[in-house]
């Protein structure tokens, strides 16, 4: 009898039949913004683009069973404006949590802390934040540090650049008294470029980092799977690991300060 049905199923796929198989579930791709200009969260090395927050979705996203597909724009409002338009589905690069950003968007679960702080010439008279009252610090347009260093501290003013490499010129050079930035950001730009700066002590307030969605139902669905996956990976420490292979072994995932 089984060799019958054998010779009976051997037939049928002979004459064209096919056997049922269970549906495969098909990768979807994510596609998501970032600048590749803030280092070292996003950025090129040579032609390719890496950083913590990159590597932080490209983990996110092989969670998923999804692929991640990138695309590069200017600035942080012109991410959201490409949000706007359902061209990304999220955004890669430390994106704070603000409240009027809370009103437009839903937000993934934060993933990452970073304190905005303020460099200032090493040779300069100010030791503390609240010492530049008065004085004029530089900022990258859109930037979340200006809302917490305003909440902070109205009476600081702060010029606004749409060239990232200008905020540090300017205040190197002493157009500005300083410039405000996440500290790693600051330091790791110090470094690179030799700047004859230092960061004063002081926190002005601390950027909660997530990945914002769209409130309409497609976006929300495929946020249920990001946030799942991203949950899922800061449990089992792969963020943590992420974190300091990018930042020179300090875990962002959690709350710290090294000159306070």
């Amino acid at each position: 009898m089984k060799f019958t049905k054998i010779k009976l199923l051997i037939a049928a796929l002979a004459l064209g039949g096919t056997v049922a198989a269970a549906p495969v579930a098909h990768a979807e791709t994510l596609t998501v913004g970032t600048t590749a200009q803030t280092y070292p969260t996003s950025y090129k090395k040579g032609d390719k683009l890496t950083g913590f927050d990159v590597a932080v979705t490209k983990a996110v996203a092989k969670e998923m069973g999804d692929k991640v597909k990138f695309k590069v724009v200017g600035d942080i409002p012109s991410l959201f404006g490409e949000l706007d338009k359902g061209s990304i589905d999220t955004i890669a690069n430390s994106v704070t949590v603000l409240p009027e950003r809370e009103k437009k968007y839903s937000f993934s679960p934060v993933y990452s802390y970073y304190a905005a702080q303020i460099a200032v010439k090493k040779d300069s008279k100010y030791k503390t934040i609240k010492d530049l009252e008065g004085k004029t610090v530089s900022a990258t347009v859109g930037s979340s540090n200006i809302d917490l260093l305003q909440k902070y501290d109205s009476k600081i003013k702060i010029k606004k650049y749409d060239d990232r490499n200008a905020v540090f010129t300017d205040a190197n050079n002493g157009t500005v008294a300083g410039v405000l930035n996440q500290r790693q950001f600051l330091e790791e730009t110090i470094k690179k470029q030799n700047l004859d700066l230092r960061i004063l002590k002081g926190v002005a307030g601390w950027n909660k980092s997530a990945f914002p969605f769209a409130k309409n139902s497609e976006a929300q669905a495929k946020q249920k799977k990001f946030d799942k996956a991203l949950l899922k990976l800061k449990k089992d420490g792969t963020l943590s690991k992420l974190s300091k292979k990018y930042y020179n072994g300090e875990d962002v995932t959690k709350k710290s300060i090294s000159n306070d």
